[in-house]
């Protein structure tokens, strides 16, 4: 019985060491990519969230980071899953403060020249931003925008 307390005790302790601390800060995270321009306008998009993904009920979504028009703005595109839907698409306004809805008829002008790396989110991924933990969504929007931009090949 003596060695079975103790044998519990180094199995909580490997546990414990195998735990996150960040689980016990206080505070808003923020993804360490963050001093490249890309991703700080990335940032921008969780900043948006409430608009982008909001808590309306509506069924998963899928997204995507491109810049299909070229001006150094990403867009972040937005779809219900169902075959046929357009998108909708923001795009970080210049100043970066924010982001400014495009039109179909802007979507139509640009995307048949560009391959776009869609990808679906899970809802409790997708819920972090609206509780300040944008860490893993910049991930997966990075991670979009690097397969489109041809430096990556897959997510993750």
């Amino acid at each position: 019985m003596k060695y079975g307390k103790r044998i519990l005790l180094m199995l909580m302790a490997a546990c414990l060491i195998g735990t996150s601390a960040s689980a016990c800060e206080e505070g808003h995270h923020r993804s360490v990519r963050l001093e490249s321009d890309e991703a700080q306008q990335i940032h921008v998009f969780t900043q948006c969230w409430d608009t982008i993904y909001p808590m309306d009920g509506n069924p998963l979504k899928e997204f995507a980071v491109t810049d299909l028009d070229g001006n150094g703005l990403l867009e972040i595109l937005t779809r219900a899953q169902k075959e046929g839907t357009v998108p909708l698409v923001y795009e970080v306004n210049p100043q970066r403060q924010g982001i400014t809805l495009k039109s179909k008829q802007w979507y139509y002008r640009h995307v048949f020249q560009h391959d776009i790396a869609w990808f679906v989110m899970h809802p409790e991924t997708a819920a972090g931003p609206w509780v300040g933990r944008t860490e893993t969504v910049e991930w997966m929007l990075q991670d979009s925008y690097d397969i489109y931009m041809g430096r990556k090949n897959a997510f993750g």
